[in-house]
């Protein structure tokens, strides 16, 4: 637990500890540290005591409440000031997931208020990432329920009634400081090397002084009076939170333009819709005592709080929205399957615990797996997945991982039944754009053909872009022997004449090959080294698979023009004989010199 110190002990450079004590273990981890020499002062308060009226008016509400007090109901809350991050992904994730394991409610709500960041068409951009990575919301702003709005700026004569309820009770009071006043004060206060504080100059205002500047109209704001003590709370991840509340500032809960701040309306907001769980980022911490503060003011039980621990770069730094592409939009635009996305995301922070096991269904089996798996679909993440398992430490983003994950997607869905058309038809549109914007002829796709050219080199994409290189040699006529990677390829493997000679008895054997398998061109390779080329030599089984593979290289370069690619045996199958032939010979009279 904290040792509280004596306020009028405390003197310049003395530092008061806030500690965190873990619920699942006895160790106790210090997390803040803060210079503090400056004392509140207390004596002008009216009341420090919590007289709380349990039994607030608002009979719709109350009758909400009452409806879904007995479920889970958690809520995504981003504000609008610009695209949707991975750590945004990842809370709005959480809580998706713990709402669907629990048949519960995942909200979106819109949080607004602050009309200096606010980015026309933010809010709608990240709906649309939400319905993109496959988990839509279940009431927000396009899917209403008893609890709307679910946009904070079409809330704000809710939130000045419950403002002026805490004025009423004393747990707030109007200040009229300007902000001239209130920078001179922190000027000072810095100068003193004291924490910037607010002097609670407002609070000594009599009635009649407040009264004559409401009704001359003189600008002010509503700031929450924090009563003396400590606030403690529990914490799903970082279990008693402990808080000595002469560390907390005065929050201003509205505005001077009429706006309250995300703690007034956050609190309102969780309370009047039910809120059973708030699933967030560790950095609002911070911000906790004075939303618990809130709800003890208005009488309100506070829901259970679920801090997740921050992003971190590989230099174990803050992930910021401004460091690389960390927006969802560029994960998108870059062609990542969502599926993988989610994956990642989801493993960012979180872990199965070691006892869960996953039950995967597809349609011949049934089977179970322990929570050693790595590759996890939406559904199986929704089965496995539990507060329990949120990490308390930092979580670094590698995303070496996401392209492994992406790859493993990509070849989950392509052996998927249920899966593979979609992803079929994302590569073959994405293969004809490729085509239309480089000017290439091209042919009808035929829907078999192009499966069995994309499981020919699947091994050797990252994301769904990848295949368009790739699969181009099985879609055009004519190999371009041009391009600087056929270039580089041919001075590295080509061997003129010899090249040559050796292409010219690959086709010999292959027109006469009745059963055109991968198999059986693989064997006629080998046959066309120790029988043809090497006929004088007795190789040896280490120098045969050498031979052929040089010869094989020579095959690579004509067909394909690149070094990068799927088996040459599986691929000649594909292409089959006629058009292998063709490619060949082309090939060599393009190749002479």
């Amino acid at each position: 637990m904290i040792k509280l110190i004596n306020p009028t002990t405390i003197t310049k450079n003395h530092f008061l500890k806030s500690t965190i004590t873990t619920t699942t273990t006895t160790k106790t981890t210090n997390i803040f540290s803060l210079n503090f020499n400056n004392k509140r002062n207390y004596s002008c308060c009216s009341s420090d005591n919590h007289n709380h009226n349990h039994n607030h008016n608002n009979q719709n509400n109350t009758n909400n409440e009452n409806k879904i007090n007995d479920k889970v109901r958690v809520r995504y809350a981003p504000s609008p000031t610009g695209y949707l991050h991975l750590g945004g992904l990842r809370t709005a994730l959480f809580n998706y997931l713990f709402a669907k394991k629990n048949n519960g409610t995942f909200i979106l709500r819109i949080e607004d208020t602050d009309r200096t960041r606010f980015v026309e068409g933010s809010a709608k951009n990240l709906a649309g990432c939400l319905e993109w990575a496959g988990i839509p919301y279940d009431e927000g702003p396009s899917r209403p329920g008893e609890c709307g709005p679910y946009v904070q700026s079409e809330r704000l004569p809710i939130y000045k009634e419950y403002a002026q309820r805490l004025i009423k009770s004393g747990h707030a009071y109007h200040c009229f400081c300007s902000s001239e006043r209130l920078s001179m004060s922190r000027i000072n206060l810095k100068n003193q090397h004291a924490m910037s504080l607010y002097d609670r100059h407002c609070l000594k205002l009599s009635e009649e002084e407040i009264q004559r500047k409401l009704e001359s109209g003189e600008s002010h704001t509503i700031r929450l009076k924090i009563p003396q003590g400590i606030t403690k709370f529990t914490d799903h991840v970082k279990g008693t939170v402990q808080f000595n509340n002469q560390l907390i500032d005065d929050q201003v809960l509205m505005k001077s333009d009429g706006y309250p701040t995300y703690h007034l309306a956050s609190v309102v907001d969780d309370h009047l819709m039910g809120i059973s769980h708030i699933i967030r980022g560790e950095e609002w911490l911070n911000s906790t005592p004075k939303h618990i503060i809130l709800y003890e003011a208005f009488g309100w039980k506070p829901p259970q709080m679920v801090h997740v621990p921050l992003l971190l770069n590989s230099d174990k730094s803050k992930l910021s929205k401004r460091q690389g592409d960390v927006s969802v939009d560029s994960y998108m635009s870059k062609g990542y399957l969502p599926e993988a996305l989610v994956n990642f995301v989801a493993f960012l922070g979180w872990s199965p615990s070691s006892s869960s096991t996953t039950t995967t269904t597809t349609t011949d089996s049934t089977s179970t797996t322990s929570s050693s798996k790595e590759i996890f679909t939406l559904p199986e993440l929704i089965e496995s997945f539990s507060l329990d398992g949120i990490n308390k430490s930092g979580s670094v983003v590698n995303m070496d991982r996401l392209d492994w994950l992406n790859v493993n997607h990509i070849r989950l869905q392509l052996d998927d039944p249920l899966k593979q058309n979609e992803i079929l038809l994302k590569i073959k549109n994405q293969l004809l754009d490729y085509f239309n914007n480089n000017n290439i002829a091209l042919k009808e796709i035929n829907s078999e053909y192009l499966l069995k050219s994309i499981n020919c080199v699947k091994d050797r994409v990252h994301l769904i872009e990848d295949f368009n290189g790739l699969l181009k040699p099985f879609f055009i006529d004519q190999i371009d022997y041009t391009t600087d990677e056929a270039i580089k390829m041919k001075q590295k493997v080509w061997k003129g004449q010899d090249s040559i000679r050796n292409i010219e008895l690959v086709i010999k054997r292959l027109q006469d090959l009745q059963e055109f398998t991968m198999a059986n061109i693989y064997k006629q390779l080998q046959l066309t080294c120790s029988q043809d080329i090497y006929k004088d030599q007795q190789l040896t089984e280490k120098e045969l698979t050498t031979k052929t593979n040089q010869l094989m290289s020579n095959l690579r370069y004509l067909l394909l023009a690149s070094p990068v690619g799927g088996g040459i045996p599986l691929a000649i199958e594909i292409f089959g004989k006629d058009k292998t032939i063709k490619t060949l010979l082309n090939g060599l009279n393009l190749n002479k010199n």
